[in-house]
């Protein structure tokens, strides 16, 4: 009994220290050391940069050296298929080379030449197209395909009806590019608040299940033949996240589209012409026009008057402000990403951003 007695004296006297313990340290023990539970298992958010070899300080080449640690996949204009099949090939050996050396991933866009839909109606120039793509993804080692097959409507043509003919050449394709172990990408225009002529040739439920990842092109909201306005506002951006996924697309496929330029318009008209942002940005600090933001469509602007001309011009476009925004709208949609239209364009402001949202590789 006394042993007994004697033990549960220890007990309560054990318990005691450890509460009194317990209460001494809770001043300084007010966080808990794990992550929320909603953060873990988040992966970074992969940056892919889209590549233009060009004239001058525009040339996507420089940004890729210079900024290559933020870059996980290079998505360079080098391969346009042509209305008779034919892939033209102007692969820049020197940036491929690079690229490859840093590890960054190399997946090329591929383009139609002047809107030509031959490649998706005739089966045989069909079947050339991607025998060539094929050959060329093998010859230069690429990391797979993005296709970027846009056809703007002109005159009295309507590339709508084209719809299953575009689903066909991705389900065509894909088996080849998974048998070489290979990533296959597609583009795809905006759905809300953007025109069906424009817009309806992409089957979002048929095409989720046939690519690797989707770049959704959330930009040119307003572009050269508007009237002025902003390029890509942020509500209506998210509009189109909620829009894909509602339409078949996974938060881990959509890599979401974000600017690196701006239109300029004639003030209420249509006509406009794009500048990269860096320009944009120059030409206001050379003149000393005010930049005026709009809450409304959380996107810069400035008006100014070309002496030039005698016209009074509006200016629209993305900076690094608006891709801090557009990052927080892929993190809030765990994401796959963001694409970036394009490098070369932007200022290192952009970058910087990314660095401290994003990270490097």
């Amino acid at each position: 009994m006394w042993k007994k007695l004697r033990l549960i004296s220890i007990l309560i006297i054990l318990l005691l220290t450890i509460s009194i313990s317990l209460s001494g340290c809770k001043s300084t023990a007010q966080k808990p050391f794990f992550k929320p539970f909603s953060k873990i298992g988040v992966k970074k958010l992969q940056v892919v940069g889209f590549y233009v070899d060009s004239a001058g300080p525009d040339n996507s080449y420089q940004s890729l050296v210079k900024y290559s640690r933020y870059i996980d996949t290079l998505s360079p204009l080098w391969l346009t298929v042509e209305g008779d099949g034919t892939v033209k090939d102007s692969t820049n050996p020197q940036a491929l080379a690079y690229a490859k050396k840093q590890g960054i991933k190399v997946v090329p866009l591929v383009n139609v030449a002047n809107s030509k839909d031959e490649v998706l109606l005739d089966p045989n120039i069909r079947e050339k197209a991607i025998s060539q793509l094929m050959a060329l993804l093998k010859k230069h080692d690429f990391d797979g395909y993005n296709i970027d097959f846009e056809f703007i409507p002109h005159g009295t043509k309507n590339y709508v009806q084209d719809k299953d003919y575009l689903t066909a050449f991705i389900s065509k394709i894909r088996p080849l590019i998974k048998k070489e172990g290979k990533i296959l990408d597609i583009s795809v225009i905006p759905h809300y608040q953007v025109p069906k002529e424009i817009s309806g040739i992409y089957d979002y439920h048929e095409l989720a299940p046939l690519v690797d990842h989707v770049t959704l092109m959330t930009y040119d909201r307003h572009n050269a033949s508007s009237p002025p306005g902003p390029v890509s506002p942020e509500q209506w951006v998210e509009y189109n996240v909620k829009d894909a996924l509602n339409e078949g697309f996974k938060p881990e496929q959509i890599c979401l589209g974000v600017a690196t330029y701006g239109y300029d318009w004639p003030a209420s008209k249509s006509g406009g012409f794009s500048r990269p942002t860096k320009e944009i940005l120059t030409k206001a600090q050379i003149q000393g026009i005010q930049i005026k933001w709009s809450d409304q469509y959380q996107e810069p602007y400035y008006v100014y008057y070309d002496k030039n001309t005698g016209i009074t011009r509006e200016v629209w476009f993305e900076n690094s402000a608006t891709l801090a925004e557009k990052i927080e709208v892929a993190k809030r949609y765990n994401l796959h990403g963001i694409c970036v239209w394009r490098i070369g364009f932007e200022t290192p402001s952009f970058w910087n951003v990314i660095g401290k949202k994003i990270g490097s590789r």
